[in-house]
């Protein structure tokens, strides 16, 4: 059978369409290949960084001058280390020169969607204030401060109360007292200036009327207090926050590592 002109041209048009549609398939493949990359790399970051990093944790006073001597040569607003025991928060602290330089920052200072964990702004980065507060983002696979989320299991945060601050000149013994859940613009829990022991008494009250969980003695305006606070997945606005009290504290030894 004789074919005409229109059948090379609907055949060529057929060729070209099935090719773009191939073209298209295998784009959106790749893109879906990339997102999945993309997705492990972000999900996985806080743990590379962790494992790049914890050669250099201080683990008592003995070490605490050279650990941070490290710490600080890779970036000098590094200012603490925390440990929250039988979690995996365990990571520097840095603070930035304000509360959203380290939110998509690395403790490095590289861009990282997974952030870092930092101290409010407005808080001494030689931790001398009544109350300090640490911040990270909630993370899945318990990264970063995700692992907060096994507070809200009452046998898990009455089993589990314990964790370390480590400075550059000393470590804080710490007790977690309370499990709180929160708006982010809580005018008491995220404030940090409590100068008097009339209003520190108030944050203590509010505290106790914020707490899911809480544990111990009440706190006193003589203590110190160390809140840890992250994104929780109940509202946009929502925060679940760990409040802990310095049980104790140790004093780096002269000298230190070389």
């Amino acid at each position: 059978m004789e074919r005409t002109s229109e059948y090379y041209i609907t055949k060529g048009f057929s060729i070209l369409v099935n090719g773009l549609a191939a073209l298209l398939f295998l784009c959106c493949l790749a893109y879906a290949g990339y997102a999945l990359w993309d997705n492990w790399a972000v999900l996985h970051e806080p743990d590379a960084m962790r494992e790049e990093l914890i050669q250099y944790k201080p683990t008592d006073t003995d070490n605490l001058e050279y650990s941070f001597r490290q710490l600080l040569a890779m970036n000098p607003d590094v200012c603490a280390w925390i440990t929250i025991d039988n979690t995996k928060i365990d990571y520097p602290v840095v603070q930035g020169k304000d509360n959203f330089e380290y939110l998509d920052k690395n403790v490095l200072g590289e861009a990282a969607a997974s952030g870092s964990i930092f101290l409010d702004c407005q808080n001494s980065r030689e931790f001398t204030d009544f109350y300090s507060v640490l911040m990270g983002h909630h993370m899945q696979g318990g990264q970063m401060f995700g692992d907060m989320d096994r507070f809200t299991d009452e046998k898990f945060f009455s089993e589990n109360h314990t964790g370390t601050l480590y400075l550059p000149d000393r470590i804080l013994q710490l007790e977690i007292t309370a499990f709180l859940s929160a708006d982010a613009y809580d005018n008491y829990l995220y404030r940090t200036d409590w100068t008097s022991k009339e209003s520190r008494r108030e944050l203590i009250s509010h505290i106790a009327q914020c707490a899911r969980y809480q544990r111990g003695g009440t706190l006193t305006e003589e203590d110190q207090i160390i809140a840890l606070s992250t994104c929780s997945s109940g509202a946009t606005n929502a925060r679940h926050l760990l409040i802990c009290k310095v049980t104790g504290e140790s004093d780096a030894e002269e000298g230190g590592e070389d």
